[in-house]
């Protein structure tokens, strides 16, 4: 068994994989294309790769959707999307990168492609590129690239990431056709370098903008006024990590009206660790986006629980120093649930246990400062892979427990807090019995675990 291949994340057979792209819903299946390099297990001539589900859970590998078209002088189809034209045929939009190894910063174009065999093959059309840079006129951009398409009304919108006064964007455009664009404004901006991979959608009568500032990633709720510009009501991360684990993440409405996201769990954390094999690159579990109280809340699937197997439950456990549930594992779901007091500092949920502790991830909670972090400073006893600690903060209610859904998947752990927070990176443990449970009290007194749930996790390959 491979101590590192996840099971229940999807992922290609071999090589190189990054964002995903054009994740779409249609006759009756998900779609799931994603950044793929075919020749090797690092990053070079991106293709789309092509997966299909009826379940968001159990995947089939279908043939490559998007090739370079190396005779016009494309050596990469970047990010993008895909949608149900007015006629019902699917299309993709995609970024064309040429040969100029500066393409990618000064002269990217906007490309589609469409399907007409049910999403198998694509032609890329005759009249591309749809878009060019020259649709902004004096208004310089660079990093342009990323387009999501969404209909609304009449007309068909797209966002596009880039980087404007080297101040990252997202700039917006309608169509009647999707063919022919107009530049309508930049939506909005920050105060990183570059935004890429911009998805923009609605949650009731808010629109939602969710970003990839080449850092965590970040997301606006508010509305868009009469001048396209991104009127923004509050705001947050997505997810803690960045680079260390989930970035670029691409959504779709299913045909139960549910806003569906993945992100892309980045294989920096491995550095320079070489006991992997040659693959890289995960998809994280598909989780559902909804809005309250002006505040997004992601939640796994509900699909996901037809991968349970093995479940034990314990009830109002005391937890005066340190506390080992019986049940173990590399691929397990843990739900537990913790009355914060007054007298409880800190405790952590210490998950890829060695029996000797000498390897260990720590999920902390810090009631004085509200913040809770994944330490991965003894993840492993291998120095070649990062060790950092990925850090955010999550604000309880008055009376509110602190519910944490934990998911390991080998080198993968997805951790979700109130489902309102979450913290996605990559641990590489390489101890054999690196696979316990520990809760721990690290400050304060007694620790009263209302509920822990946990069950083991079967492949998605079976």
């Amino acid at each position: 068994m491979n101590l590192y291949r996840p099971i229940y994340h999807f992922m290609p057979q071999r090589n190189w994989m990054n964002d995903p792209n054009g994740v779409i819903y249609y006759e009756g299946k998900y779609h799931l294309f994603y950044q793929y390099n075919p020749n090797d297990y690092h990053w070079n001539t991106m293709h789309w790769g092509h997966a299909v589900s009826e379940d968001l859970v159990h995947w089939e590998h279908l043939p490559i959707a998007l090739f370079p078209s190396n005779d016009l002088g494309e050596t990469h189809c970047f990010s993008g999307c895909a949608v149900i034209s007015d006629d019902g045929t699917p299309k993709i939009f995609y970024t064309s990168i040429g040969e100029n190894e500066r393409n990618a910063r000064d002269g990217a174009q906007q490309w589609m492609a469409e399907s007409h065999d049910g999403m198998t093959n694509w032609e890329k059309y005759k009249s591309n590129p749809v878009l060019t840079l020259d649709i902004h006129g004096d208004i310089e951009i660079k990093e342009w690239r990323d387009p999501f398409v969404w209909k609304e009304d009449d007309y068909w919108f797209m966002v596009v990431g880039g980087s404007h006064n080297k101040r990252g964007c997202a700039l917006i455009y309608k169509s009647k056709d999707l063919k022919q664009w107009e530049f309508l404004n930049i939506l909005h901006e920050g105060e990183e370098e570059i935004w890429e991979c911009p998805n923009c959608f609605k949650l009731g009568d808010k629109y939602v903008l969710v970003y990839s500032p080449n850092d965590k990633v970040k997301y606006c709720i508010g509305t868009i006024n009469s001048d396209y510009e991104f009127v923004v009501e509050s705001k947050g991360t997505l997810d803690y990590s960045g680079w260390e684990g989930f970035y670029a993440p691409n959504s779709l409405i299913d045909n139960f009206g549910r806003r569906i996201m993945w992100g892309w769990l980045t294989e920096e954390s491995r550095g320079d660790f070489k006991g992997c094999g040659e693959w890289s690159g995960v998809q994280s579990i598909p989780r559902e986006i909804s809005l309250k109280n002006h505040k997004l809340y992601m939640q796994p699937v509900k699909e996901l629980e037809m991968l349970r197997k093995n479940h034990k439950r314990y009830e109002n456990v005391c937890v005066s120093k340190g506390w080992i549930p019986e049940i173990k594992g590399r691929a397990l779901e843990i739900i537990v649930e913790i009355e914060i007091t007054d007298e409880l500092t800190e405790f952590s949920v210490d998950v890829l246990c060695s029996g000797d502790h000498k390897e260990r991830t720590s999920i902390k909670y810090n009631s004085n400062d509200e913040s809770f972090c994944v330490d991965r400073n003894k993840s492993s006893l291998s120095t070649l892979c990062h060790n950092s600690k990925l850090t955010g903060t999550i604000k309880l209610e008055k009376g509110e427990t602190l519910k944490l859904h934990i998911f390991i998947d080998h080198s993968i752990l997805e951790v979700f807090a109130n489902y309102r927070e979450s913290i996605s990176t990559r641990i590489y443990p390489i101890k054999a019995d690196s696979e316990n449970i520990m809760i721990s009290v690290l400050k304060g007194d007694n620790l009263n675990v209302k509920s822990f749930d946990v069950w083991e996790m079967t492949s998605i390959w079976e």
